[in-house]
């Protein structure tokens, strides 16, 4: 007998749209549900933060869900949330390409050599391993909802900088440099993120 494999594919939801249609209890509800045991920021903040920075417009979050063609059966599988930063680049780390792509969105300061750019910044980006979740959606299709939400945007409002902060780790390193990210800095943790190991993050960047 031939095996029938049911399609699946990834919804994503707005968390503002989320309140909106569910109402803020149901909404904790479902995120209550997340967990990431392997780094608590990412837990935390959607349980208990990510609410809070959507209704003030600070930073959004977009859920992620498992759902089969069919509609029968939907798992809660991820998140990220995006926001704008202003923030500096040296030239030192930037090849001849990168600088002059980068030239027409910042400002270059000749004397410091070095770029200031507003861009969007992938804040939080987490598999949700409730229940085994996390093995219905890989780290790299994860980001790359994350990174395909920004290009759209950026192809109605232009740009082509984003840029992320991770801990430095060999294998987020290897992950995201896989997935044409690139170190550029390094950002001082603040006193209130105290979930984070060590007391730096790396900054990486991708342009397209």
């Amino acid at each position: 007998m031939e095996q029938k494999f049911v399609k699946t594919h990834f919804v994503e939801m707005n968390l503002c749209n989320m309140l909106d249609q569910l109402g803020e209890d149901e909404t904790k509800n479902i995120l209550s549900t997340f967990s990431c045991p392997i780094n608590k920021d990412i837990e935390n903040f959607i349980k208990y933060k990510a609410i809070e920075f959507s209704k003030r417009t600070t930073a959004k979050t977009h859920l992620v869900f498992w759902e089969t063609e069919d509609k029968k059966y939907r798992e809660f599988v991820g998140y990220y949330t995006i926001t704008y930063k202003v923030i500096t680049v040296d030239r030192a780390v930037l090849s001849n390409t990168e600088a002059k792509k980068l030239k027409n969105q910042g400002v270059y300061d000749e004397a410091q050599q070095e770029y200031t750019v507003s861009a969007p910044l992938i804040a939080q980006l987490g598999k949700n391993y409730s229940d085994g979740n996390d093995t219905l959606i890989s780290g790299a299709d994860l980001l790359h909802l994350a990174v395909n939400k920004i290009r759209n945007i950026q192809n109605e409002i232009g740009g082509r900088f984003m840029y992320l902060e991770c801990e430095d780790k060999e294998k987020l390193l290897s992950f995201y440099t896989k997935n044409n990210f690139k170190v550029f800095g390094k950002r001082t943790l603040d006193r209130d993120e105290t979930d984070i190991n060590g007391d730096y993050l790396l900054q990486l960047f991708a342009m397209f």
